[in-house]
């Protein structure tokens, strides 16, 4: 019987979930659910362990359950479990609830898998960043890599740091918990320049009319860069130089093997980080989509954090 994990990557709208070898091996196909972040307390607690319920009963013969792995959004103490988002309009009703706790509890007393377990039911948090690198790292381009910086760019800028297959959250050189988005950049913090709306304000400083509202204006901009157009080029050229900026101080004090970049923006990469990497190779990830599921699995191996 070889083990499996149980992976969901949590967001405030909908929860993706998947079923891992820990190999990394995909066991079946991805699944999409409402977050249903905007709950009660009990109903999103029951709501997640239905969602373990309704994995955990598709897990294939030959396989046994080793745990359940999420990547949740923070505010988040990940190592104890417990949620500590508020103001955000998502999962406002888990503000304070240990959920490793209350989570293994229930999830303990699901019938229907109660001899699916390879040992006692055990669950596990990080952020999506974190997950993201641990995945690529051992299942995806970073795989040959001793040292990366990972990065995933959408919303807002993640960030993760990794050696020998382990997050790096506390060493010289790298900053707490390896977040640089929270670091004091120009007029603001990193998470204002890179990232979706910083590529946005940038557009509009530039003068760059006629940009699309919502989850489509950067690629928009892509497209206008991709045909030609000299300002949206110029655009993604000042944006790679920007996160070159935040970047290099890091270069020099964690020395990276390789810089890893998904989320949304890393579809665009191609405009933004053709030369200006000075010799450090940058990976695109190839499946973005279940780059942080996999990372689950290494929650469960040993290799979380160094």
């Amino acid at each position: 019987m070889e083990d499996s994990i149980l992976a969901f990557d949590v967001g405030g709208t909908y929860v993706k979930a998947g079923i891992f070898a820990c190999d990394g091996k995909m066991l079946g196909s991805l699944s999409i659910h409402p977050a249903r972040s905007g709950e009660a307390r009990e109903e999103l607690l029951q709501h997640f362990t239905d969602l373990v319920k309704i994995q955990g009963m598709q897990v294939p013969a030959g396989y046994a359950i080793r745990g359940v792995g999420l990547a949740f959004p923070g505010p988040f103490d990940y190592e104890q479990g417990i949620c500590l988002t508020r103001g955000l309009n998502k999962f406002e009703s888990l503000y304070g609830v240990n959920l490793k706790e209350e989570l293994t509890a229930r999830i303990s007393e699901i019938p229907e898998l109660q001899d699916k377990w390879s040992h006692a039911p055990e669950v596990a948090f990080e952020n999506d960043a974190a997950l993201f690198a641990l995945g690529e790292c051992a299942f995806g381009v970073g795989r040959s890599y001793e040292k990366a910086i990972c990065l995933t760019i959408g919303t807002g800028f993640g960030t993760a740091f990794v050696k020998n297959g382990q997050l790096i959250k506390q060493a010289e050189g790298v900053p707490t918990d390896g977040w640089m988005f929270r670091l004091p950049y120009r007029e603001g913090i990193m998470d204002d320049y890179i990232s979706r709306r910083g590529i946005v304000r940038l557009a509009e400083e530039m003068g760059i009319k006629q940009v699309a509202a919502g989850e489509e204006d950067v690629k928009q901009l892509a497209e206008r860069a991709r045909s030609g157009e000299t300002q949206a080029v110029q655009l993604f050229r000042e944006f790679g130089e920007r996160l070159m900026e935040v970047l290099r101080p890091f270069f020099q004090s964690f020395q990276p093997d390789a810089v890893i970049i998904g989320g949304q923006i890393a579809r665009s990469a191609d405009l933004f980080v053709s030369d200006f990497m000075e010799n450090v190779p940058v990976l695109i990830s190839s499946d973005m989509s279940v780059s942080a599921l996999r990372g689950a699995c290494r929650l469960f191996t040993g290799a979380q954090e160094g």
